[in-house]
Formats: structure tokens, C-alpha cells, sequence
């Protein structure tokens, strides 16, 4: 399950990280926009998810365009060939999940100015999230998460999901 929780937060994070880089604002609707020569070195980087950059890409994004767009990708990507079908759910409901999630959102916003100051790829990203996780306080901060979590962090449609 722990495979799990990881392969579907770094998924998640992902995302975020298309979103955080790729948004443009045209005729007061937001569209991931990523450049051709973006997408080439993704596809090189990261193939697993090229299939999210495809989906997202040059298209109208909102809050549940996203959230419909990463529970079918969790489930293509990683239900059936890697996991069971339906572990998505599980990991969804798990604290460590939900403590991970809530623990990557406030990096994120936490080191905003830091991220926006010029682009990262993303697997300096998860670098840098890797060495703050590793602060005494943030190991902490995340125990205490994992002891509180409540379900708020993706909710999927039952057929979207399984």
C-alpha cells in the first residue's frame, strides 16, 4: 500500500506542478498551456505521465477539471498492470495519503516566491520537497497530520474511479 500511497501523491504533485507553471488566463478562463518543447521533455523525463500532460493540455482548466482528470489518470496509470483495480479508493481513504497530500499543498505555499522566481523542472521539486521533508519540525508536522487526517483530500466519482 505504501508503493501505492507514493506512486499516486507523486502523480498528484504532478499535476499540481503542470498547474502551478502552466496556467495562462485567456478571456477570463484559465488553460494549461504547455509549450511543444515542454511536452517533448516530459515525454523524455516523466512517460508515465504524458498521458496527463495530453489530457490537460490546450484545454480550459478548473478545480473540477482537475480532480476528474487525475482520478481517471490514477486509475489508467496505475490500476491493473501495477496495482489492483480499486486501490485508488483505499489510498484515498488512507491517513498517510491525505497527511501527504495536505503536507505537499503547504510547500507549496509556503515556498511560492521561491518557486515562482524562475521555472523548475519537476523532479527539482521533489528534491527540494524532499530535503524540507526532512526538518525535524516538518517529520513532526506530518505525524501529527497522519493522527488527524480527515477524507478532504480527493474525492472521485465512484465511476470515475472504478
Amino acid at each position: 500500500m505504501q508503493n501505492a500511497i507514493q506512486d499516486i501523491s507523486r502523480l498528484m504533485q504532478f499535476e499540481n506542478w503542470i498547474r502551478f507553471y502552466f496556467i495562462r488566463e485567456e478571456d477570463d478562463t484559465l488553460y494549461v498551456r504547455i509549450p511543444d518543447e515542454a511536452v517533448k521533455r516530459i515525454e523524455e523525463e516523466y512517460p508515465l505521465y504524458i498521458s496527463i500532460v495530453e489530457e490537460l493540455n490546450n484545454k480550459p482548466i478548473d478545480y473540477e477539471k482537475s480532480m476528474a482528470t487525475l482520478c481517471k489518470q490514477v486509475v489508467t496509470i496505475f490500476e491493473g498492470d501495477k496495482y489492483p483495480f480499486g486501490i485508488s479508493g483505499d489510498v484515498f481513504d488512507t491517513k498517510d495519503f491525505q497527511a501527504e497530500m495536505h503536507l505537499f499543498n503547504v510547500w507549496v505555499q509556503s515556498h511560492e516566491s521561491q518557486l515562482d522566481q524562475a521555472f523548475m523542472d519537476f523532479s527539482t521539486w521533489q528534491e527540494i520537497f524532499g530535503e524540507w521533508r526532512q526538518d525535524d519540525r516538518v517529520k513532526e508536522y506530518f505525524e501529527k497530520l497522519r493522527k488527524h487526517a480527515i477524507n478532504t483530500t480527493v474525492k472521485c466519482e465512484s465511476d470515475t474511479v472504478h
